[in-house]
């Protein structure tokens, strides 16, 4: 049997390898646009800053990896074809110009997402970027060298845009991010939102709120300024566009692929389309809420391997399900650790549920121990039953240690009663004596034992 993967970098390549170890006597073909075909798209930030002091780093395995496995990987080869009748793609070898006709018995499509870039004037001026791909992160480097940037503007204050300012205030570029919501992190509560908002202020980046990108302005080819919606003029010698991303589902679509609600690919639990024999994984597809149940588009790179994964063994002729996603993310800017899982009290509202939160501020060592550092963490459940429904944690201590227990008691339906009293580890190095999570849970477990 012949699969094929359309894509490599998280999905594809786990699907393939996936694929190879679920049945070694399968073939394996992935094909990848890109000249690398299996990379970490989230390091990129940090090869910019200089965190990570040499750009093939990033790059986890080489076509002749794959081949170690058995696994043919084909680069700078461009599918711009699926005939699911007759069961074959359309091949473009990027490098010859020539295409190819080839059969396949199961399909894993790993197209991905890619960047939302305006059609606006000035946005095809030199100095003006995204930051999805290696290929962007070798424009980047390239004009990082010849042009020396003092003034950077970003558009755009999800993520990307935020890890990035942090980026180049290690380089000495004076930033200044433009936003069209009125705040920033739209996903995280208003009060959790502030304290990043501050931080970014006291490390001398300029934020402009509720106003947006309308043209780049240049001069002899090269970016000069942005203008805003509003009319205010930015000097910008490197404009970095980070407003989002969507489902690069083109190929699908074209072929008579469903598409799900979000706009990206419609897949079941075994990751499989509406299109018997053809699956999809990563950014291109959509997810399931397992809270509320509902669809999700959730383009992570650690999602992207979890469903992967479950792609390439039932291409193989497993039976593997994938059952869903909590939205759990972090990042980080400058001092400060970012996190969320779960549904923000907002969303929370918005699906039908009557949540109920604490807000208080936790340390991530006993209050005695040297070197304790301290944040805030938001803690939300129904008022219903108890049941937890998310959580966010902002600060300088270990909110990844917060927030993955979270999204574990999540994954166990646990009410704040079975967090209040979860065995959590303690030592004055590592915890208070009661972690900030079980004091939170205690707090919101007392209010609806009043509320009975």
């Amino acid at each position: 049997m012949r699969i094929i993967v359309i894509g490599g970098v998280a999905a594809g390549a786990k699907a393939a390898a996936k694929a190879r170890r679920a049945d070694p006597n399968n073939e394996i073909i992935i094909y990848q646009d890109e000249a690398e075909v299996s990379y970490s798209a989230c390091g990129l930030p940090y090869v910019i800053s200089g965190v990570i002091d040499n750009e093939r780093k990033v790059v986890i395995r080489q076509p002749e990896d794959f081949a170690k496995d058995g696994i043919q990987v084909l680069i700078r080869h461009r599918v711009i074809e699926i005939d699911t009748i007759k069961q074959q793609i359309n091949v473009k070898n990027l490098q010859t110009n020539t295409d190819t006709v080839v059969a396949y018995d199961r399909l894993i499509l790993a197209t991905g997402a890619r960047p939302i870039v305006p059609a606006i004037e000035g946005i095809t001026l030199e100095g003006v970027l995204t930051l999805r791909n290696i290929t962007d992160l070798a424009r980047f480097k390239t004009l990082l060298t010849a042009i020396q940037p003092i003034q950077a503007v970003i558009i755009g204050a999800g993520y990307i845009g935020l890890e990035l300012a942090e980026s180049f205030h290690e380089l000495n570029i004076k930033t200044t991010i433009v936003e069209k919501a009125v705040r920033i992190l739209p996903k995280f509560d208003p009060e959790m939102a502030q304290p990043v908002h501050d931080h970014l202020l006291e490390n001398q980046v300029e934020l402009m709120l509720g106003d947006g990108l309308a043209k780049l302005h240049g001069d002899n080819g090269r970016v000069t300024a942005v203008e805003t919606e509003s009319g205010k003029i930015l000097a910008a010698d490197l404009v970095v566009v980070a407003i989002g991303v969507r489902p690069n589902v083109e190929l699908a679509k074209i072929a008579g692929i469903e598409l799900g609600p979000t706009g990206a690919i419609a897949v079941d639990s075994r990751m499989e389309t509406r299109t018997p024999g053809i699956f999809a994984a990563g950014d291109c597809c959509e997810s399931v809420n397992r809270i509320t149940g509902a669809p999700i588009w959730m383009p992570l790179g650690d999602i992207a391997n979890l469903q992967g994964r479950v792609a390439g063994e039932n291409a193989a002729g497993g039976n593997a399900h994938f059952p869903g996603v909590f939205g759990t993310a972090i990042f980080k800017t400058f001092k400060l650790t970012v996190a969320i899982t779960g549904l923000s009290e907002q969303v929370a509202q918005e699906s039908g549920f009557d949540p109920i939160s604490i807000v208080m501020a936790g340390s991530d060592r006993a209050r005695y121990y040297p070197g304790k550092q301290g944040f805030s963490l938001k803690l939300i459940a129904s008022r219903k039953d108890g049941r937890l429904l998310g959580a966010q944690v902002i600060g300088q201590g270990s909110a990844d240690k917060m927030i993955d227990i979270i999204a574990t008691a999540l994954l166990g339906k646990l009410t704040c009663y079975d967090l209040e009293n979860a065995d959590l580890a303690y030592s004055p190095p590592f915890s208070p004596v009661l972690s900030p999570i079980i004091v939170a849970a205690g707090i919101l477990n007392s209010q609806l034992t009043q509320l009975v």
